[in-house]
């Protein structure tokens, strides 16, 4: 599945969505930030890892901002929220991947996650 460009809106509302994390899951997140670059990994171990931190934000963020991720998440695919709550639930399985594992998505993260850790929220 193919997702727009990230823009410069995106950082905010990713760090928004980190900084709803706390106590002991924000202490995880910000050591799987923190991690996330140390080390020399295959290409399927750096896609695992990807996909692993979406779903932990994702699952850790969910009650706290779940309408920002679907707004998010829609606006990544071009469509309304409408539009996108009707589709297919395989939907959101294929946008997250993508949002793990795309192109664009390793230098996105890691500037969200620099400007998350950097903030100190």
């Amino acid at each position: 599945m193919k997702i727009r460009a990230y823009n410069v809106g995106d950082v905010f509302t990713f760090v928004d969505i980190l900084s709803s994390i706390s106590g002991s899951a924000g202490s995880k997140l910000r050591s799987l930030l923190r991690s996330g670059g140390q080390s020399e990994v295959s290409e399927k171990e750096a896609e695992d890892r990807g996909i692993e931190l979406v779903l932990f934000v994702l699952q850790k963020a969910y009650a706290g901002c779940k309408d920002k991720l679907i707004v998010w998440l829609a606006s990544l695919l071009e469509k309304s929220v409408d539009d996108f709550l009707k589709m297919p639930p395989e939907t959101v399985l294929e946008v997250i991947k993508e949002v793990a594992t795309g192109e664009e998505s390793t230098s996105f993260f890691t500037k969200a996650s620099q400007l998350f850790l950097q903030t100190g929220k």
